[in-house]
């Protein structure tokens, strides 16, 4: 079931109000008016409209439709693209870390963030004090851990662009009440834990078609403790941990892996068994689609499945592929849509999300944004298992020759594998099967490798005028800036080292 195809929901702050337009599959008529809480949350159908407001706050706030989080965090300035000088939005600028404080890209992101945190946050207010007549208990308890769980998914997303964070875990309706400090790390983490524990426990088992479930919230808490085990906690234990709720993904029997790889992406084929979670977009007509197919796009007019063109591959991610690897032609596009003439070296792009041909998805296309999948599950576990165990076990190499089995790659032997070459071999792995998904940047902090592979990206034999992301980068941004404007909003904010 989609639950944002028709529906807008703020939680407005500073009105201590709720604005409704557009329609709902939950609603028998389209309200389009102010509500005041108090009077609207009266019944299940209110609390669900209230829920669906909180997921729509993860495809409006945080993706932007699918040019927010995953790009301008999880793909810029590591080596997946290369981003021309002609691209806009900040993506550039992100790309080659001329990164300041004042830029609107990381206003935007941080702003959208803290939106869906306070919509999440009405909701587990507003629908955990619904009394017992007015909803069974046992949706009561539902609806507040989907709820809980985009939550959780903001604040991951937030610690780990900014580190130190406000954490606000209540409703904010009065502009009075925005000086909040900034929390530890740890402290973020541990809300993150508790949020994803609710989760498990009074989500709903299943595939869950763009809602929330045991499965997903499992899913997410064994990517927290993961992500735990390296900068800034770099606490080694969580590994352990992470292991075991991955195990319990696999043994749910909910998901497994496509027979080809390509099903995953294909907009016909939304909340496969491979999916998770997925954060969930119509489109075209009903302007709640998103951007990704054509913002990572071949060559050629939009109308026949091409992009936009502001974004190119880097060619060490070709390199990585062996020839026979299907994830290969299936993520990198080499051709001309129009005619499918092939192009040059230098004009080959990011292909993950194939548009049909012809087709009118200029930029409201249908496509979901993958956020959790069987694939990364299995490759996260592998990853968990050579930290508990101090390098790669039986059971680690096979789930990942899970992986290199549906695409045609070549199988890895355990007997030449030490965990040294692991660490190295498994992100080049996370890398040919996730690219684009926005992963890359994450996954290369938490395993160390951040600044090597930032100073080795050397594109400039296919885009001599480019620049190079290490030509400008400093240690400090392995995290971002507050933004200034923040800073001039909350005397309580303290600027990340290097940014003052």
């Amino acid at each position: 079931m989609k639950i944002l195809n028709k529906l807008f929901v703020i939680l407005v702050i500073g009105s201590g109000g709720i604005l409704f337009s557009c329609s709902s599959d939950f609603l028998e008529e389209n309200p389009t008016n102010f509500v005041a809480p108090e009077t609207f949350f009266n019944n299940l159908q209110d609390a669900e409209i209230a829920v669906a407001g909180a997921y729509n706050a993860l495809q409006n706030d945080w993706t932007f439709d699918m040019v927010g989080q995953p790009v301008h965090w999880g793909n810029k300035g590591v080596d997946e693209l290369n981003t021309p000088g002609w691209a806009g939005g900040g993506r550039r600028e992100l790309h080659l870390y001329q990164i300041t404080p004042s830029m609107a890209a990381i206003e935007n992101l941080w702003a959208g963030h803290y939106r869906g945190i306070n919509t999440a946050n009405g909701v587990i207010d507003r629908v955990g004090a619904m009394s017992d007549d007015l909803i069974d208990v046992e949706d009561r308890d539902r609806i507040v851990a989907e709820a809980k769980f985009v939550r959780a998914i903001l604040y991951f997303s937030a610690v780990k662009i900014w580190e130190n964070i406000p954490l606000i875990t209540e409703e904010v309706t009065n502009l009075n009440d925005l000086e909040v400090p900034q929390a530890k790390p740890d402290a973020v983490y541990a809300q993150i834990i508790e949020d994803l524990q609710a989760g498990k426990e009074f989500l709903p088992a299943g595939q869950g078609a763009g809602r929330a479930t045991q499965g997903a919230a499992t899913a997410l808490l064994g990517k927290v403790y993961l992500q735990m085990t390296g900068f800034p906690l770099n606490q080694r234990d969580k590994a352990s941990l992470a292991a075991a709720e991955f195990a319990e993904v696999i043994e749910s029997g909910v998901y497994n892996l496509l027979p080809e790889y390509g099903e995953v992406f294909q907009y016909t084929n939304d909340n496969n068994n491979e999916i998770v979670y997925a954060v969930s977009f119509e489109g075209p007509s009903l302007e709640e689609g998103s951007a990704v197919g054509s913002y990572m796009g071949p060559n050629g007019s939009q109308q026949n499945g091409g992009g936009w063109g502001t974004e190119y591959i880097n060619q060490d991610l070709v390199s990585s592929y062996e020839e026979q690897d299907v994830r290969l032609e299936w993520n990198v596009s080499k051709i001309n849509v129009n005619n499918d003439a092939t192009v040059g070296q230098a004009a080959w792009r990011p292909w993950k999300w194939h548009k049909p041909k012809p087709n009118n998805f200029l930029y409201d296309s249908p496509f979901d944004f993958q956020y959790l999948r069987y694939a990364d599950v299995l490759l996260s576990r592998a990853e968990a298992l050579s930290i508990e165990n101090g390098g790669p076990t039986d059971e680690a190499i096979d789930l990942v020759n899970q992986i290199r089995a549906r695409a045609n790659a070549t199988l890895w032997e355990s007997s030449a594998i030490t965990q040294d070459s692991f660490v190295v071999a498994l992100l080049d792995e996370r890398r040919r099967e996730l690219c684009f998904e926005g992963h890359r940047h994450d996954d290369l902090i938490r395993l160390g490798k951040f600044k090597d592979v930032i100073m080795s990206i050397d594109q400039s034999a296919f885009w001599s005028s480019a620049g190079n992301p290490g030509d400008n980068y400093d240690d400090h941004e392995i995290r971002w800036p507050i933004p200034q404007r923040e800073m001039d909003l909350n005397p309580g904010l303290t600027q990340n080292p290097g940014y003052q």
